[in-house]
Order: C-alpha cells, then sequence, then structure tokens
C-alpha cells in the first residue's frame, strides 16, 4: 500500500452510497487539508492545558483525565451545523442540558441535525451517505460511525478535513492521552497519514477479554467433588461429572452451553493456539494472527484441527448443549433464569448479565454462582486469554469535520474541551456526579475520584450525550468509580476475575492483527473475500463440533481447507499483509 496523498477514488468501491466518485465532491474544491478553511484557522494562538482544580482526589500513579479550569472558546457567539444520531436519552439536541452547559462553556452554538438510528447502524448510515452524496454536508458529524476505510476514502476525496495540523496546536488533552496510549497515533492515521476524525478513548479492561471469557458453576464444582478446571481433560472430568449427578434434575442438565453470538473458537482454541477474540456481527478480522510480522490465518492450521477434534469430543459424550450454535441471548437466558434453580454448569458467554438476570441487591444471587473460567492448558502447554490490546481503547470517528466547515480549528477546540474530566462526566452521566472523598474506594480497590449513582437512568434523560460526546475515558478513570459498600454492583468482581483469571494468560500485543485501514480497491475485494471465509469458517465450524463432519477424517479436513482456497485465502492474506505493513509505517 502507497503512502498517497489525495489519491481520487471510486466511492463504490468501499460500499459507500454515493451517486458517483464526482458526486460525492460536489461543492468541495480541491487543495490542501486546510484549503477550505478560513486563513485565521491556523494563525490563533495555540491551546493550553489549564490549571488543574481543587478538591479532586486522584489515586497514585493515575492515568486519565483530570479536572482543570478552562477558558471559554470564543468571545462571540459561533455556530455550527453538525450531523447527529437521535438518542432517546439524548432527546432533544437543542435542548439537552449538557448541550446548554456547552454553550455555556465554550461560546459555540450548534445547530443539529438528527438522523435516525444509532451512530453505526445500516439505516444511519444509508442516510448519511446519500446526504454527502448529495453535497448536503454539515460542518461536522458527531457519533456517527464511520469506517477506517470511509474516513480515509472521504479524507482522501478532500471532503473530510485533515486534522493533523489542528491536533497539534488546539487538542492540549488529546495530546495528553496520546501520550498515555502510545498506540493511538498509528491507530488514528489513514495510509497517506492523514487524521480524518477527532478521537476518544474508551478503555473497558474487562472488555478487552471479554471476547475469550467462559463462566463455570462454583457450587456445582463443589458438589460433584471436584476443583474448578484448569486443563483441557479436567474440564472434560468436571463437565462428565456435571452430567452423571444431573444437578438441573429430571435430565434437564446441560453441562456447558453458549449462544450464536458468542463464538465457542475464543475461548476453546486458546488450548490449542493463539486466536484472538471478535465479534460475529462486528467488522472484526477473525483468525487472524501475526508471527514474526507475517499475518496467518488460524483456521488451516493443524492446531486448530485439534480444537476441533476436542470439541467434538465433547458434543459427541452430551457435554455441550445441542443448541450451542443456533440459541439466541434471550434463550441462554432462560437456561440462566430457570425458576427451579440452575441447569447449566457453564456457559461461553461475555459476563453474567449476558447469562442471566442480575439481581445486585441479593448476597446470595444466582449469578455469584458462577465465576470466570482460568484458560484451559491444552495438551501441549497452551493456556493463552486474547488480550484486546488495539480495538479497545482508541474508537476513531468519533468527531468528524467535514471541507464545509471554515473553522476547523474552533472545532477542534470544542471537541477537546469535551476530554476535560468535568466535562466527560456531565457529557455522559450527567450534572448530579460528585467528586470522592479521601478513603473513598473505586472499582479496583485504589482512591475513587468520583460517584454517579444516576447513570444511565430515567433521571438522565434529556441531561447527557449519551455516550456519543468525544471522552478520554481511560482505564484508570473507569476503575475510579466510587464503589457504594451498601449497594455493589457486578463491576467489581467482573475487575476482578478479568485481572485474577484472564490478565496474566494474556497473549504478547505484537501477535495481534491490528485495525487496519484499506484502500478502496483492496476494501472492495476484503469485503467479498472476508464475509465468504466467515461464512464458510463458522458453518464447517458447527458442522465439525456437531458431527456433520469429522475433524479425525482426512479427507473431509482436507475438503474443508481447499474450500477456503477457492475462496480466496491466498489474495485475502496478501490484502491484510500490506495493510498491515502500512500500519506498522
Amino acid at each position: 500500500m502507497r503512502k498517497v496523498k489525495r489519491r481520487t477514488f471510486v466511492a463504490g468501491a468501499v460500499g459507500v452510497a454515493a451517486a458517483g466518485g464526482s458526486g460525492v465532491l460536489s461543492g468541495c474544491g480541491p487543495g490542501t487539508a486546510e484549503a477550505g478553511a478560513a486563513p485565521e484557522s491556523l494563525t490563533q494562538p495555540p491551546a493550553e492545558l489549564g490549571p488543574l482544580k481543587s478538591g479532586v482526589n486522584y489515586p497514585p500513579g493515575y492515568i486519565g483525565p483530570k479536572a482543570r479550569r478552562q477558558q471559554t472558546i470564543v468571545t462571540e457567539p459561533v455556530t455550527f451545523t453538525v450531523v447527529v444520531p437521535q438518542s432517546l436519552t439524548v432527546g432533544d439536541w437543542a435542548t439537552n442540558e449538557f448541550t446548554r452547559w456547552m454553550e455555556q462553556q465554550t461560546g459555540i452554538r450548534i445547530q443539529w441535525r438528527q438522523v435516525a438510528g444509532k451512530g453505526n447502524d445500516p439505516e444511519t448510515m444509508t442516510k448519511v451517505n446519500a446526504m454527502m452524496a448529495a453535497g448536503d454536508i454539515p460542518d461536522a458529524f458527531l457519533g456517527i460511525t464511520f469506517t477506517r476505510s470511509q474516513l480515509y476514502l472521504y479524507g482522501a476525496q478532500n471532503l473530510f478535513v485533515d486534522l493533523n495540523p489542528y491536533l497539534e496546536r488546539y487538542a492540549p488533552n488529546l495530546q495528553e492521552a496520546m501520550k498515555d496510549y502510545p498506540e493511538a497515533p498509528k491507530l488514528i492515521k489513514s495510509p497517506d497519514d492523514g487524521v480524518y476524525s477527532f478521537p476518544d478513548f474508551n478503555d473497558c479492561y474487562h472488555c478487552r477479554a471479554s471476547g475469550g471469557r467462559a463462566l463455570i458453576n462454583t457450587d456445582w464444582v463443589r458438589k460433584v467433588g471436584l476443583a474448578v478446571p484448569t486443563t483441557t481433560e479436567e474440564f472434560r472430568e468436571v463437565l462428565t461429572a456435571f452430567k452423571k449427578a444431573d444437578l438441573g434434575g429430571r435430565g434437564r442438565t446441560i453441562p456447558f452451553g453458549g449462544y450464536k453470538d458468542a463464538p465457542l473458537d475464543t475461548f476453546f482454541m486458546n488450548s490449542f493456539l493463539y486466536n484472538p477474540s471478535y465479534s460475529l456481527n462486528g467488522g472484526d478480522r477473525p483468525w487472524l494472527v501475526v508471527t514474526d510480522g507475517k499475518v496467518e490465518a488460524n483456521f488451516v492450521k493443524d492446531e486448530w484441527r485439534e480444537g476441533l477434534k476436542y470439541l467434538h469430543g465433547l458434543y459427541a459424550d452430551g457435554l455441550l448443549a445441542k443448541d450451542i450454535f443456533t440459541a439466541t441471548e434471550d434463550q441462554i437466558k432462560r437456561y440462566g433464569d430457570n425458576p427451579d434453580g440452575p441447569v447449566m454448569g457453564g456457559a461461553r458467554v461475555y459476563y453474567w448479565g449476558t447469562f442471566m438476570t442480575l439481581d445486585l441487591d441479593d448476597p446470595k444471587a444466582r449469578w455469584r454462582q458462577y465465576e470466570t473460567m482460568t484458560p484451559l492448558k491444552g495438551p501441549n502447554g497452551v493456556q493463552i486469554a486474547p488480550w484486546n490490546y488495539l480495538s479497545v481503547g482508541v474508537e476513531v470517528s468519533t468527531l468528524v469535520v467535514t471541507r464545509k466547515c471554515k473553522r476547523p480549528d474552533l472545532l477542534v477546540r470544542w471537541a477537546d474541551f469535551q476530554m476535560d474530566l468535568e466535562a466527560i462526566l456531565r457529557s455522559y452521566a450527567g450534572p448530579d456526579f460528585r467528586w470522592s472523598a479521601k478513603g473513598d474506594k473505586g472499582i479496583n480497590g485504589k482512591q475513587s475520584v468520583f460517584g454517579m449513582e444516576s447513570w444511565n437512568t430515567d433521571e438522565t434523560k434529556g441531561k447527557t450525550w449519551d455516550q456519543y460526546a468525544v471522552m478520554y475515558r481511560s482505564g484508570d478513570f473507569r476503575l475510579a468509580e466510587r464503589v457504594n459498600p451498601k449497594k455493589p454492583t457486578f463491576e467489581s468482581p467482573l475487575y476482578e476475575e478479568t485481572r485474577d483469571h484472564l490478565f496474566p494468560y494474556k497473549q504478547p500485543m505484537e501477535r495481534q492483527f491490528p485495525p487496519v485501514t484499506l484502500e478502496a480497491d483492496q476494501a472492495a475485494l476484503d469485503a467479498e473475500i472476508g464475509l465468504n471465509l466467515k461464512s464458510e469458517v463458522t458453518t464447517s465450524m458447527a458442522r465439525f463440533v456437531t458431527g456433520r463432519l469429522d475433524p479425525n477424517d482426512d479427507a473431509q479436513w482436507n475438503d474443508f481447507t481447499d474450500r477456503v482456497q477457492s475462496i480466496g485465502l491466498t489474495p485475502y492474506l496478501e490484502i491484510q499483509q500490506a495493510a498491515y505493513e502500512t500500519y506498522q509505517g
């Protein structure tokens, strides 16, 4: 992938709805990244961090946003047009309480244009892409989730502003965040080195490992007289004991279950080889790993086949739920909430809430019986918890500035203002948050910084921007939320079990295939081959495990590897290798 600047693309190459390549550029002239801006955009004095506010208690070594005294951005009101998604939580963006607070604090007014749907659903993106194809563009988009390839496409066409010079000069909060997250500069850059969105940060500690999480009923383990399993063979022994004892009663016992949106392989295959976590419904490129700089696909390796043999054996022995590949989240919750008591010994789920209803007030609630499992050590000593270093944390496309905007510097300052600690709390928790007193404990047991008991409730409707604002929610920030000892939630045990059972077994970061940006011609081929590969691998996995295919049969395994090659595995890997090398610089 060449480092090209301002390359002309055809919008349809990345599946972006457009009347044609030239139609996208309606009303936008050629030139440098700053050509559409007023001359004063890059001649204003640089923005600087304000002094810290008093009365805020940070734990030792805290890394994250801080509360500072910020100055009004403009002395005379300035108005920009911004497109945002509709939100029941936000309500009317124009009269929203945080909107009014931002106007008072910054002097910048926004004329909101709302589009139906969430920020990343097809309905919203269809409307947004049609809007741009018609040349009906705002000054900026907020909370509209453009893909990396779309950002690159529109940026290279001069429709989106390259924010590089503005971020360096007018975004001191962002610059601090990028020092804290050194991978961030690579993650937000396009192949031509342009930065076509103002990012934000949401470093969810337990989310980094949730794709490989499995739970087991420790009460049942004790009842059958065994220990929580740590190897694949011990796991088989425990499930066999669950089935024999019929702890669910009347033959209803399901030793281990799951559902179709929580891939089995992200837990089990990591006993045989490093297998990254992914979302079946997301834009991930599953099963790709990096070995000494080379991008590889897991699903054609011998170790993958050994994992299929293991799962095939579990299923044949009745130790896996019959509907483990077809059950919905509602179905597995019906198992988890069975009124007569637990019927499932364990499950591949993201956390307790995807398995059963959480009763947070009852210290003996059923969900407390289930514990996060340590990764199982396989027959060759492999024992890995897939840890997402790169796709969790830095989020692109939060604020995208278009060529229509005459003062990108002011919108960048407006976005950077939102990364202040107080602004973050107001934007997604509401105005009723409270600073913590000395000695208050956070989720991680350290000094707490803040509490927000009313977050995401009916009380906050019309008072926040939900999670659409620009934010810097670092790992330390998220874990510094005050814990009410009289009303504990699942957050502390979720953090503790991730820390104790998964974090110690994470793979090295250099093995994770990063979120890459593709050239337009590559993106079209990637989308087609990637979709077909995902379908073939997931379908064949279910067939191998459930016995419709036999992974022990050389002919059937060879047929599978031949099919993925005929789909286009080799060119697919070549595309990913080129994108990876561009990402690495």
